[in-house]
Formats: structure tokens, C-alpha cells, sequence
């Protein structure tokens, strides 16, 4: 715990946090290169997005860009002498800053690079696990495999015997997450049914309309 008052410097740490997860980079890249995510692919602002209209390249920086958003405020928080759980919790809030980015009226991405980065700083070795699934991604398609590698992630926290209080973090997270996949884009489907087949799947499609093993066209 740092000698200064946490009252203090933690608050500032998460508002510092929320903040920074709400610069949409995705976005500010693809004004760069002359175009509005927002209108153009599945309109979705994250780097997945992006890579599908400008190419490769632009949505690696922006994906590295959205980690380095998580990376640094728990490594910060760490520096500070803040503990695993506290520390975690302002990687949280850079992950809810870019799902729900004041600078985009409350709607972004879907935060599973900054949630990388989070992860990165906080536990690298359960990367492992949401690694295999994004690989896994490629036959099973990624919106599964990321409804089961970041879903089930509070899960194997604990069966690895990670303290409690970092398990109710990635509980939170993974809340966090899959709720910012229920919500879709401003012109998805309403209603309960298809919010579940957007966190499950990652899209909108339905039926004859969604290919065996899909791409993730919301994510990330």
C-alpha cells in the first residue's frame, strides 16, 4: 500500500484509467486514413473493425495501441505499491473507458485488447489460456472462442489457485465484456434472445446468414 492515503490516489488512478481506455485509437486511425468506423464494416469502433476496411497494419497498431491502454495502468497502479486487486481494478476501468468511451458518446469496442494488456500486467500466465482460444477461434469461429476462453477465465483462475480477490476481478471483467457484447451496435437487433446470441456468437447474424466457423464481425 503506498504511504500516501489510497483515498486519494486510487480514485485518481481509476478516473486516470477511464480516461485513458476512452481514447477510441481505432477510430482516430481510421480518420487518418479518411474513414468513420462507425459507418463503414460492421461499424464497430476497435481495431478488429478496422483491420477488415483499411488492412492489417492499421488494425495492429490500433490493437496494440488498446493493449498498451490496459498494460499501463495496472503496471502503474503496481509501481504505486497497490496490490493485485486494486491495481486490477484500474486496468478494469481503462476497459470500461474503451467499451463505453466518453469521447464516443458512451459506445466503443469490445475491449479484448485492452483486456489483453490488463492481463498482460496483472497475470501473463493466464494469457495462455485465452490465447489457445483465439487460436481456437479459427475452426470454431471467435466469437465462440471468445465467449469460452474470456467466460470461463474466472473459472480457471481458481482452479489454478489464484487469490480470491483476483478471480472476482476476472469475474468482473468478464462480465464486463460479454455485456458490451450483448449491447451490439447502435442498429442491432433489440430484445433478450438476440442480446444471448451476441454474446455467445459475437454477431447479429442469424440462421442461413452464419457461416460454419464465422469471423468475430463485432469483435474486438
Amino acid at each position: 500500500m503506498p504511504d500516501s492515503p489510497w483515498v486519494l490516489y486510487w480514485p485518481l488512478l481509476l478516473v486516470g484509467a477511464y480516461l485513458l481506455g476512452s481514447i477510441p485509437f481505432a477510430q482516430v486511425l481510421g480518420r487518418v486514413r479518411g474513414l468513420d468506423l462507425r459507418q463503414v464494416g460492421s461499424g464497430n469502433v476497435g481495431a478488429g473493425n478496422l483491420t477488415r476496411v483499411a488492412g492489417w497494419p492499421w488494425g495492429a497498431a490500433a490493437a496494440i495501441l488498446d493493449g498498451l491502454k490496459g498494460l499501463f495502468p495496472v503496471l502503474i497502479s503496481q509501481a504505486m505499491g497497490f496490490g493485485k486487486g486494486a491495481a486490477g481494478m484500474v486496468g478494469l476501468m481503462a476497459v470500461v473507458g474503451h467499451n463505453w468511451s466518453i469521447f464516443m458518446k458512451g459506445r466503443s469496442g469490445r475491449g479484448l485488447a485492452t483486456s489483453v494488456g490488463l492481463l498482460l500486467a496483472l497475470d501473463p500466465v493466464l494469457l495462455v489460456w485465452t490465447t489457445g482460444w483465439s487460436l481456437a477461434g479459427w475452426k470454431i469461429g471467435g466469437g465462440v472462442a471468445g465467449f469460452l476462453g474470456w467466460g470461463l477465465l474466472p473459472i480457471v483462475s481458481t482452479a489454478m489457485g489464484r487469490p480470491a480477490t483476483e478471480s472476482i476481478l476476472l469475474l468482473v471483467l468478464s462480465m464486463v465484456l460479454m455485456a458490451r457484447r450483448m449491447q451490439g451496435n447502435p442498429e442491432s437487433e433489440r430484445g433478450m434472445r438476440p442480446a444471448m446470441r451476441r454474446a455467445i456468437f459475437d454477431t447479429d447474424l442469424t440462421g442461413d446468414e452464419f457461416p460454419q466457423g464465422a469471423d468475430d464481425p463485432l469483435t474486438p
